[in-house]
């Protein structure tokens, strides 16, 4: 995606990193390759789950090119053996290769709104040969490099740009930024572009204030919806259900009779069974992590969640218009934590929150 023609001069190429994330900036990167439930594998980033109709990856890519830049390619980071070099930093040596002057690692691991064009000036401006972008947190994962330290003969690349680490500049940035460390950081960013503290914006018509419908979702008359909340493409919500503040509930989920989603997110294709209450909490399929207990539950067994359709791939994809929300797929055994009940599905009674 968006590699570069015949050799000719151009500014800037952007390398946005899914997967692992290379530290080439010399400071530890806060909050990535962190998770607060253990069962959350490193090859799904937050990043790559659906939010509000539209992965943080597909958002990080659609802002670059907002701003001009059509240089945009998406590698993933594995981490391969020493004789072969990662696919970024292969895509690195072919920008430089193609006259691109300066390249902007964009690690998938934060989410940040840092204006680009604030980012270039102040780098021309320190004639630094690396610039970090950091917030009061610590490092972000995003630096812009100039291409030419990619000369430097035999050794890797990730070698020659740690040794310009000791003399490069930070840019301190001091506007909104979300780690998308955990399900938590997931959820504070769903809570926040609802509320419309952040730039993110849900992908829908806007029914009615803070009240945001995906094409084709369906809500039953006979449903009660509180703003802010979202639902998404072709989402079924029965008669009965209350989707409470602050939920967001993805494309192709179902909500059924009698069923209270409070302050969650449902991710896609998740089916949630009749008469049941979901709060604090992050669904997909039959997985549930309540984030206030802090604990990850698997229920296939009790049926009250299921998956609707085809589970997301099990690898990372390299194409943006195949990206699915990636928590939820096949996670392999001894990852659930063991319960004989439902640590954050309770059932509603009939006469709970509909009798009066």
């Amino acid at each position: 995606m968006g590699s570069p023609g015949p050799r000719s001069t151009v500014e800037l190429g952007t390398i946005v990193i899914a997967g692992a994330m290379p530290n080439v900036s010399g400071q530890p990167l806060s909050g990535t390759g962190k998770h607060s439930l253990s069962s959350l594998p490193r090859s799904y980033p937050v990043a790559l789950w659906e939010l509000l109709g539209k992965s943080v990856l597909q958002r990080i890519v659609d802002r670059l090119r907002g701003t001009g830049e059509q240089l945009v390619s998406v590698v993933p980071n594995e981490g391969g053996s020493a004789a072969d070099e990662e696919a970024w930093e292969r895509t690195f040596l072919e920008y430089a290769h193609h006259g691109v002057e300066r390249i902007l690692l964009v690690s998938l691991g934060a989410y940040s709104e840092f204006q680009l064009d604030d980012l270039l000036a102040f780098h021309r401006s320190t004639n630094s040969q690396v610039t970090n972008l950091t917030d009061e947190q610590g490092a972000l994962g995003i630096s812009l490099i100039e291409a030419k330290c990619a000369n430097g003969g035999a050794s890797s690349l990730r070698s020659r740009l740690s040794a310009f680490s000791s003399c490069s500049f930070t840019y301190e940035f001091n506007g909104y930024s979300n780690r998308l460390a955990d399900p938590g950081d997931y959820r504070r960013l769903v809570q926040d572009a609802l509320a419309g503290r952040c730039e993110i914006k849900p992908v829908g018509q806007e029914i009615r204030p803070s009240t945001w419908c995906g094409s084709g979702a369906r809500v039953s008359a006979l449903a009660r919806v509180f703003a802010p909340a979202y639902i998404g493409l072709r989402a079924r919500v029965h008669a009965g259900a209350l989707i409470a503040s602050g939920t967001s509930i993805e494309q192709r989920s179902e909500v059924d009779c009698g069923t209270v989603v409070q302050n969650s997110s449902i991710l896609p294709r998740t089916y949630l069974g009749p008469g049941l209450h979901v709060s604090q909490s992050v669904v997909s399929g039959s997985r549930v992590v309540h984030l206030g207990r802090k604990i990850d539950v698997e229920l296939a067994h009790t049926g009250l969640l299921s998956r609707k359709g085809p589970s997301a791939p099990s690898r990372m994809l390299e194409s943006l218009g195949s990206f699915f929300g990636a928590f939820g797929t096949d996670f392999g055994p001894g990852m659930s934590t063991p319960s004989r009940t439902p640590a954050s599905v309770d059932w509603v009674r009939s006469n709970g929150f509909f009798g009066s």
